[in-house]
């Protein structure tokens, strides 16, 4: 960040995205890189910290299944489809109805 931030609350946190692995996997994981952190507690008492980020830890690592989002949104895809077809009258709904007699 070129212009830092005036405050962080305790307990806030800052998160942003950094990169796509999916990207030039090789080239990222032969370069490692720090961040420096310099801030200061409510009494004014500085930190400085280096942050190392090496993608190079990553490598060999894979995931089963399917992760969750990309599922909640392919199944909130399929939602949409079926509302569309609801709306647009290409298809007409089944419905039972019953009676208070037939009930019994």
């Amino acid at each position: 960040m070129k212009n830092g931030l005036k405050y962080l609350a305790p307990n806030q946190k800052l998160q942003f995205f950094l990169t796509s692995m999916i990207e030039n996997f090789e080239e990222k994981t032969k370069k490692p890189f720090e961040i420096k952190v310099t801030y200061q507690n409510s009494i004014g008492k500085t930190y400085k910290d280096v942050y190392m980020i090496d993608f190079s830890q990553l490598i060999g690592l894979s995931q089963l299944g399917e992760p969750p989002l990309y599922k909640i949104a392919k199944n909130v895809e399929e939602i949409k489809k079926d509302i569309h077809h609801l709306s647009t009258g290409f298809y007409k709904i089944k419905v039972i109805r019953y009676t208070k007699e037939d009930e019994v």
